[in-house]
């Protein structure tokens, strides 16, 4: 059996970042109980199921969290019936009217849609994503006007652009029931 000497163990230990220090920059951003933080923009009958965000009826608009970020990363994790329109919105005004300018739309939408699971609607589209009716999970990071996202660990999106307009976060109803879960986002310097 090959040893290693303590000095190699302990330089090792010091040099590799903290799991405890990692998951302290992070904050919530849905505490799995209640929407307090977060505010409907429509008549949506956004409520918490199960420790998750659902929402399956009501006019389209968007749940937007409180706080603003302008360069972050954001995890969060969905569950979209087969044929569901939604999003992640991004760097996003209260109700944005001109995608290219207000936000980034990260879209939660079957392969069939102009811009399907993982595209930036009218900015650019991500082919292949597929649809499942499983969890999923986009974690994203959004600097200075790039944009990148992996879906399920793989990356799918790269994108660079003027930053928008808005700085909050944003979940969307437009069609079909989805849910989310673990939101939780860090800021970058």
């Amino acid at each position: 059996m090959k040893r290693f000497p303590l000095s190699y163990l302990l330089l090792a230990f010091f040099l590799s970042p903290s799991l405890a220090d990692d998951a302290a920059n992070w904050t919530t951003l849905f505490d799995g109980k209640t929407l307090d933080g977060w505010e409907s923009t429509s008549d949506a009958n956004w409520r918490v199921e199960d420790g998750t965000i659902v929402v399956d009826e009501g006019e389209t608009g968007l749940l937007l969290h409180e706080d603003t970020y302008t360069n972050y990363e954001l995890v969060v994790e969905f569950k979209a019936a087969t044929g569901t329109n939604s999003g992640v919105f991004l760097n996003t005004t209260r109700k944005p009217k001109v995608l290219t300018e207000d936000c980034y739309e990260l879209n939660i939408a079957p392969p069939d849609n102009p811009f399907p699971n993982a595209s930036l609607v009218a900015r650019q589209k991500v082919e292949g994503a597929g649809e499942t009716d499983d969890w999923r999970k986009f974690e994203v990071r959004v600097e200075n006007g790039h944009v990148t996202v992996k879906l399920d660990g793989k990356a799918v999106t790269d994108y660079q652009a003027a930053p928008p307009k808005g700085k909050r976060i944003g979940l969307q109803k437009n069609a079909g029931r989805v849910a989310f879960r673990n939101i939780k986002v860090r800021k970058l310097p």
